[in-house]
Formats: C-alpha cells, sequence, structure tokens
C-alpha cells in the first residue's frame, strides 16, 4: 500500500485542533519557561512542521495576537527555504474560558485575522487578561457558541473530560449546555471515558476530536507536544466550510491520532491515474479531454448522452479488455472502437483517435496508448528524470483492471458460467499458472502417445519376424541333426565369439589416433597483448602467470604425444597373444573342419553346401531385430506407463483447478449475506454435449442419439465427482474401442463407427485430456441478515445484479470500474450494498463508478466527483471536485435525482444554503 500524495480529490489531513503558543501565560511552564517563552513564530511552526502537521488550529488562552505573527512568519521567503519547512495551513482561533470555567475552542476561517478574535472576545464579553486561562467570560456557554457560529467560526467543546471540560458541569447547566445545536465535535483526551447519562439521553453523537493542547515544543511520552496528539480530517483542501462538513460527517471524514492503526492516506499500489481522449467523435477534438482519478472513490456524473458510459469504454479499449465482455454485448460495444464513416454511422472513433491512460503501479508511472491505426507505442514507462521510455509486455496482463457495465453484471448472472471466467481471473485462483503446468504436461501426455504408437507401428513387423526365424530354425535343425551337427555347432559358436572379439577391438584400437587429436587440440593461442600495457605492473603480472599456464600445457601435450606409441605397443602385443593363444587355435581349427565339411557335403551331395551358412546369417540378423523389438517392447511398456501417470498428474491438476476455485469462493464469501456459490465439480452438463462435439470433429450435427446417450451415460443421476470421474474413463474407453473397431455393443447409427475410425489418433488422445467445466451455484438473499437464499435464477434482474455486485465486490486489489451499477436495484439494495460496501472496499482498491444515483455518490463517500456536460457536441468537464466544494453539491442536488435527500442523509439535517450544507 502507498502513502504517497499527488491525487486530485479529497485525502487526509493531520490536523492539530488545540495549540498553544507563547501568547498563553502557561507557555513552557516549568523551569526553563522563559526560554520556551522567547521562541519566534518561526521557530513555533517549524515544530509542527516536523512533526507532519498538516491543519494547526491556533487557540490560545482567551487571545489571538500570535495570528498575525504566524500568518507573516510563514509566508516568509527565508522560512519557505528551510530545510524542514512544509506546506501548513493556519486557522486562527482562540481557546476561550467561558462563564463557569468550561474551555470552549473557537476555530475560524483562515482568512480571519488577530482582530477577528479581539472582535470575539469582545461579543463574549471577556474582559480578563488575554493570554490567562483564568478569567472567564460574562456570556453563558450557550451564548458564547452563538456568537461563534455568528462569526461564521466553529465551537468545539476542549478536553470535554478533562479540568475545565464540558462534562464536569453537572445538572440543568449540563443539560443546557448540551442543548446547544451548533456543535458539532467535541475534543476529548480519553475516548474511553464514561459520557454522562444526560449525552446519551438527548441522543448527541457528536465528533470525538483529538488535538495536542501543547504547551511545550517538546517533551516525553507522557507529554503533550508538536505532532503527539492530532486528528485526521478528510478534506479536499483545508478550508472552514470542509472542516466543518467532515465534523458533520464524523466518522467517515474524521479519525482520532490515537484510533489510526496506519496512514489513512494509503491506497492501492494499482491505480490509474487518468484517461486522455484526443480526436474521438464526441470527445476530445477541440482539445484534449482528461478525466484526473483519486485513487479511492471516484464518481463520474452527467444527464444522459454526456459521455459517461462512452469514457469507461475507452478506459476498457485502452486497458485491452474487451474480452472480457460476454458474446451477447460483442455487437453494442463495436461502436466504441469503431471510425465512423459517415453522419449515420454511429462509430465513436476518428482515424486521428487516440486514448492514452496514465497508470500508477508499485510506485511507478506507466502510460497506455490505443489509437486506432496502433502507431503509438503500447507501454512507456517513466523514469526517474521523469523521460517516458519504451517498455515490453502486455497491457491486460501489467495492468490489472475490472471493468463491468450493467448490462454486463446482468449477462453474468444469467450465464454463471461467465462467472466462472471472472472466477478463474483471481490471483487466489491463479488460472494463468494453472494454464501453464496444463499445457505442459497436455503436451507431455500427447508426445508419449505419439511416440508410442510409432513404436507400436514398428512392432508390427515382430511376429512375422518371429515366424520367419522359426523356419530358418527348423532348415539349421536338418544339418544339425546329421553326423556333423557338433562341427556345424562349434562354427557357429567360435563366429559368434570372434565377431564379439572383434567388436571389443573396434572401441579402443584407434584410440591412438584420437589421443593424437587431443595432443594437437590442446595448446591454446598466445594471449593477445595488444590489451595490455608494457609498462603496468599488474598487466605484466597476468601476462607471465599466462605464459607460465602455456608451458605447463606444453608439457602434458608432450606426455600426451608419448601416449599414442604406447597404445600402438599395446595393441601390437595383444594381436601376437591373440593369435598365438588356445582360443585361436580352436576358432582356426572350427573354421577349417567347417570347410572340410562343407567339402563331405558337396561330395555326397546331402545339401547346399552354402545353404548353411546363409541360414545361420539369416538367423543371427533376426535375431539381432527381435532382440531390438523386444527392447523396443519394454520401451512401450515404460512410454505407456509414463502416459498413464502423465493422465493421473493431468486428472489431479484437474482437481486441484477445483480446489482453488472453491477455496477462493469460501474465503472470500465468508460472512457475506447477499451470495453464496458454491462449485459443483465437473457440473456443467449443459456444455458437455457441445464439447464432445468439438472433440469429436462433429459440431454441425448428427449422430444425436449415440452423443446424446455418452452424455446420460456421464449424468445418469448425478452423483459426487469420484462417480463423473470413474464414468468419464469409461466414456472415453468406449469411444476409443468405437474408434479402433473393437467395440461390441449396441450403437444407434453405425455410421458413428466410421466417422470415429476416420478421425486421426491424436483425436481421440485429446479425449483423454477432456473434463467437463465445472458448475457455480449461485444463490441469493435479499436480506442483510443473509436468510432465505435462493437460485440466482428465480430473482428478479435487481436481485440478480445485487448478488454479482456483492460478489465482485468481495475481493481484488486491482482498479474496478463500474458503469450505472445500480440500475434494478432498489435503494434499500444501493444503499445496504453499493454504499456500505464501497466505503470498505475503496480503502484497498480505486472504485470508478458512472452513476445517476445520489445516494452512491453522497453517502458512498466519493472522494472526487467528475460532473460531464455536453456543449458544442462535444463531453466537458462541467465540475470537478469534493463533496466539501458547494459548486459540487449544488450539481448533484440539479442534475441527480435524491440530491438533496442524500445530503440529508450523510449530514442529518436540511441542506441549508450558505450554511452547513
Amino acid at each position: 500500500m502507498n502513502t504517497e500524495w499527488n491525487w486530485p480529490g479529497a485525502r487526509w489531513w493531520k490536523f492539530d485542533f488545540h495549540t498553544h503558543t507563547p501568547a498563553s501565560y502557561d507557555y513552557g511552564k516549568g523551569p526553563d519557561q522563559a526560554k520556551f517563552k522567547s521562541r519566534t513564530p518561526a521557530e513555533w511552526l517549524l515544530d509542527y512542521m516536523r512533526a507532519g502537521i498538516d491543519c494547526i488550529a491556533i487557540t490560545d488562552h482567551n487571545t489571538g495576537v500570535w495570528i498575525d505573527k504566524l500568518k507573516e512568519a510563514l509566508e516568509n521567503p527565508e522560512l519557505q527555504k528551510h530545510s524542514d519547512f512544509r506546506p501548513l495551513y493556519l486557522f486562527p482561533g482562540v481557546e476561550i474560558s467561558v462563564n463557569g470555567g468550561v474551555h470552549l475552542l473557537a476555530i475560524l476561517d483562515p482568512s480571519k485575522a488577530t482582530s477577528d478574535v479581539d472582535t470575539l472576545l469582545g461579543a463574549v464579553e471577556y474582559e480578563g487578561k488575554k493570554g490567562r486561562s483564568d478569567d472567564v467570560t460574562r456570556k453563558s456557554f450557550l451564548e458564547v457558541c452563538q456568537k461563534i457560529e455568528q462569526a461564521g467560526g466553529i465551537a468545539i467543546p476542549a478536553h470535554v473530560d478533562g479540568v475545565n471540560g464540558l462534562f464536569k458541569l453537572t445538572g440543568t447547566t449540563l443539560a443546557g449546555a448540551l442543548g446547544c445545536e451548533s456543535v458539532l465535535a467535541m475534543e476529548i483526551v480519553d475516548p474511553s471515558s464514561k459520557k454522562p447519562q444526560v449525552y446519551h439521553d438527548k441522543k448527541l453523537h457528536w465528533t470525538e476530536l483529538l488535538g495536542s493542547d501543547s504547551h511545550h515544543p517538546c517533551g516525553n511520552a507522557a507529554q503533550r507536544y508538536p505532532g503527539s496528539h492530532f486528528t485526521w480530517v478528510k478534506m479536499e483542501k483545508p478550508s472552514l466550510e470542509g472542516l466543518r462538513l467532515a465534523l458533520l460527517d464524523g466518522p467517515l471524514s474524521v479519525l482520532r491520532s490515537d484510533q489510526a492503526s496506519e496512514d489513512p492516506n494509503r491506497h492501492g499500489d494499482m491505480a490509474v491515474e487518468s484517461i486522455e481522449v484526443r480526436s474521438a467523435r464526441f470527445m476530445g477534438r477541440s482539445q484534449t479531454f482528461k478525466v484526473e482519478f483519486n485513487p479511492w472513490f471516484n464518481a463520474i456524473i452527467g444527464g444522459r448522452g454526456t459521455g459517461k458510459s462512452t469514457l469507461v469504454e475507452f478506459l476498457r479499449i485502452a486497458l485491452q479488455r474487451e474480452d472480457e465482455l460476454p458474446a451477447a454485448l460483442a455487437n453494442d460495444f463495436q461502436k466504441y472502437r469503431n471510425v465512423y464513416q459517415s453522419r449515420d454511422d454511429n462509430g465513436l472513433l476518428t482515424d486521428q483517435a487516440d486514448l492514452t491512460v496514465y497508470y500508477r503501479k508499485d510506485r511507478t508511472r506507466f502510460r497506455i496508448h490505443w489509437s486506432p491505426n496502433q502507431t503509438a507505442v503500447p507501454i512507456e514507462v517513466q523514469n526517474e528524470n521523469g523521460d517516458w521510455q519504451s517498455d515490453p509486455g502486455d497491457v491486460a496482463q501489467r495492468f490489472p483492471v475490472r471493468i463491468y457495465s450493467q448490462k454486463q453484471i446482468f449477462e453474468v448472472a444469467k450465464d454463471p458460467q461467465e462467472l466462472l471466467r471472472i472466477v478463474d481471473e483471481a490471483r487466489e485462483v491463479g488460472r494463468p499458472s494453472w494454464k501453464e503446468d496444463w499445457n505442459a504436461n497436455e503436451t507431455h501426455y500427447l508426445s508419449l502417445r505419439a511416440k508410442a504408437r510409432e513404436i507400436k507401428a514398428r512392432l508390427e513387423d515382430q511376429q512375422r519376424l518371429l515366424g520367419e526365424l522359426e523356419d530358418i530354425k527348423r532348415k539349421l535343425s536338418v544339418f544339425e541333426q546329421a553326423s556333423y551337427a557338433d562341427v556345424l555347432k562349434e562354427y557357429q559358436k567360435r563366429q559368434h565369439q570372434q565377431s564379439a572379439v572383434q567388436s571389443w577391438e573396434n572401441a579402443w584400437t584407434d584410440a591412438s589416433d584420437r589421443l593424437c587429436k587431443v595432443a594437437r587440440e590442446l595448446l591454446p593461442d598466445h594471449l593477445d597483448v595488444s590489451f595490455f600495457e608494457a609498462g603496468v605492473d599488474e598487466d605484466l603480472d597476468i601476462l607471465g602467470k599466462a605464459e607460465n599456464t602455456l608451458n605447463e600445457l606444453k608439457s602434458v601435450k608432450e606426455r600426451l604425444e608419448e601416449l599414442p606409441n604406447q597404445v600402438d605397443d599395446i595393441a601390437r602385443r595383444w594381436r601376437q597373444a591373440r593369435d598365438g593363444s588356445p582360443w585361436k587355435q580352436a576358432v582356426d581349427g572350427a573354421i577349417q573342419k567347417y570347410k572340410e565339411l562343407i567339402q563331405r557335403l558337396k561330395e555326397e551331395k546331402v545339401g547346399d553346401p552354402s545353404a548353411y551358412g546363409e541360414l545361420v546369417q539369416r538367423r543371427q540378423a533376426l535375431e539381432g531385430k527381435l532382440k531390438d523389438l523386444e527392447s523396443r517392447c519394454i520401451d512401450l511398456q515404460k512410454i505407456r506407463q509414463q502416459a498413464d501417470e502423465s493422465l493421473k498428474r493431468i486428472t489431479e491438476l484437474r482437481r486441484d483447478l477445483t480446489r482453488r476455485r472453491k477455496d477462493f469462493l469460501i474465503n472470500i464469501l465468508r460472512g457475506n449475506t447477499y451470495v453464496r456459490i458454491d462449485v459443483i465439480p465437473y457440473g456443467a452438463r449443459d456444455g458437455v454435449e457441445l464439447e464432445l462435439r468439438q472433440l469429436l470433429q462433429r459440431e454441425s450435427g448428427g449422430f444425436e442419439k449415440d452423443i446424446g446417450v455418452l452424455v446420460e451415460e456421464l449424468y445418469p443421476n448425478g452423483g459426487s465427482a469420484e462417480d463423473i470421474e470413474q464414468r468419464l474413463v469409461a466414456i472415453k474407453a468406449k469411444l476409443r474401442d468405437i474408434a479402433n473397431g473393437s467395440y461390441q455393443g449396441e450403437l444407434a447409427d453405425r455410421r458413428f463407427e466410421g466417422h470415429l475410425r476416420k478421425l486421426p489418433p491424436e483425436v481421440i488422445d485429446r479425449l483423454d485430456l477432456w473434463f467437463p467445466e465445472d458448475l457455480l451455484k449461485v444463490e441469493y438473499s435479499t436480506s442483510a441478515e443473509g436468510s432465505g437464499f435462493r437460485a440466482i435464477r428465480e430473482g428478479s434482474p435487481g436481485q440478480k445484479t445485487a448478488a454479482l455486485l456483492a460478489f465482485l465486490f468481495s475481493y481484488g486489489e486491482e482498479p474496478i470500474i463500474l458503469d450505472q451499477p445500480e440500475d434494478d436495484l432498489d435503494n434499500r439494495l444501493i444503499y445496504e450494498l453499493i454504499v456500505q460496501q464501497l466505503r470498505t472496499i475503496k480503502r484497498k482498491r480505486q472504485v470508478i463508478v458512472v452513476t445517476h444515483n445520489a445516494n452512491i455518490v453522497v453517502n458512498g463517500d466519493a472522494e472526487i466527483v467528475v460532473a460531464l456536460a455536453t456543449r458544442g457536441g462535444e463531453t466537458h468537464q462541467d465540475i470537478v471536485g469534493c463533496l466539501q466544494q458547494k459548486a459540487v453539491r449544488d450539481t448533484i442536488c440539479a442534475i441527480m435525482e435524491g440530491g438533496r435527500e442524500a445530503f440529508e442523509q450523510r449530514y442529518r439535517r436540511i441542506a441549508l444554503e450558505g450554511c452547513h450544507v
């Protein structure tokens, strides 16, 4: 989360409502009081600047003498050059000691001066010494409050639970004081302190504030000093009117520092900063149309046809979110990205149109361009110098945003499977990373199946070769059963041995050549000395080390060059040993006896003397091929096993997706009283037939009965996910059997078998990877208590919209943009659903809402309101600002139905022109 602030609209300001300067007699009270009392206005201001305070109410005891001094010091160029200087807003004021001893803060407009405080003190008949707290006014508490109000100021009872606090009064005196209608807030030291019963009896809800009441420039944890105690106040720019409205607003706009666990200016790390539209048909023609956004809640308002929805759709186009639209809305959307050709054309762009979105992400600014001709660089990033440079990546992936129109929400509500796509886009589900794993496993499985088919095709020769081998063996047995069988067997054995010895020799006898090659290639070239300087010690050092290394390598080469001769000697001795061995004599003897046998066979005319040798060679060749095929059989078995294991991983991966969806929905909807969503594994029955037809390449129709039977077999009477998986396995096996012609069952149309048998085997393999989609069971409740849930298909358009909005609001950190979400909703749902959730979610994500409903803008507490209007056939920004601005409030009341009622509801009183609202 980010706390840096350079955004338009309202923000939180550190406001110290109760401060003292050396003008108060008790400032710096203690042994060093003289030293503290001598502090200059500039030093006093720097105390608060260093503490990070934004706004100060100058509230000395019964005096405003330092107000003009502080204003003058704040404008002094010398102070503005100080390293600790920061902007500071001064609110003139005074802490008045009221008749009866109660202290009352009066806060005036920043334009007021010391003289205005003096006038107020005269009006309340304070005749004591200025700067002292012991003297009191002649006027009562109620009268002093009235005089403050007449002076245009705000009356705030000081430290009501402490010394000289309002709650120290009792009886009718306290009851009378609590009857003052002009009091909006009170300073309370301890928020847990018990309030008088009469306060509760009067049903008062004064906004509780905290000020430092600092009388010293520094202190320890038990003391009060600049920055030790303050109140966060939400305004656009600090002003008395903005302050008054914030105090009226209470907890929505006021937060005590002792109740704030973190800086309330924190906002999401992703936000749309602005959009610029140039040369669109009705927007940005005469000059660039630009809308700047706040990181919290942005309300876009305006009459019909002022371009509000166009702005949303231009954001959709620039941020490349068109693919998220349901198919039913695709045609309606086209006009927003089409270049119009004639007056009757509904396209909203020109050839020169350009859309630019500024997006902040992780404290970095990006610029995203889109134009019909796609000539601009899509993504740019701003570097530390403020310059823009091209940045790679996909816009949709790098700059997350959710954009929903009311029609889009309604279409999603009609088709829960559209909602499933939205669920899958959630970071917690992680569909993109899951899809990467799925694709990798899918590719691996299909490759294994293809490899298995390839090996199987080669194995088709195995039976033929086995038969041929048996025939050869029978022919050889004719020879081997005769009296010369022993000669032939010995000859065959020695031939095998001689072949094995020869193969062994071939594996090493060329080693001398290989050693010679290694020796030749061992030495590198000399190190290139042109890069080194002769007079530099470190250069000479490394050159010397390189030369030493080269000499060592030369020594190794010399030793290597001796090794080939040694290998040749070994080979020569081996051949001598081999040729002189008894084994060689046995081989030669077997060959000689075989030759003699062949000669006798010829003489005796027993058979073709060459047949035996040919048969032996053929048998050896066949045995070699069959041995290779046996190895391939083992490989085939392993590959099939690997394919089975891969399919198991794929099945588990599919189950994991369902688990992710379930866990995500359980977590984000826990406690949601408007919607609950359950994931039914493989439950999307309505899409199964189409998916099967696509897999079987029969989208055009036909075989309705056979394919229908498959669907019925998959979903006979419901069942668990495990049941459906088992049925899937059976159905896939059935289709495979039909495709290979081994199916023994009945088919409604025998041509179905012919169709499957014509399909490429890869198509049948892909069947193994098919799983029906999960089904989302969406239920809604119209009760804030979460009772009486019903299926969403039974709901009205408003109820469906409410359920979907409750879901969309429940998760995510990326910006969310809504176009008229209130359509079809009644006022109760608007307040309970949209308004309440907007207040919650805007703290962690940016919200941009196009709306006609004043309750959403006002009670949803929009930080910035952008009112659009049409002039000269173009969209323009009419009014831009926050709710504290009177012009903004007037515009809301003028163009939005229920505007004044919304302000009444929010500020708990009728809007009075020129007064509070």
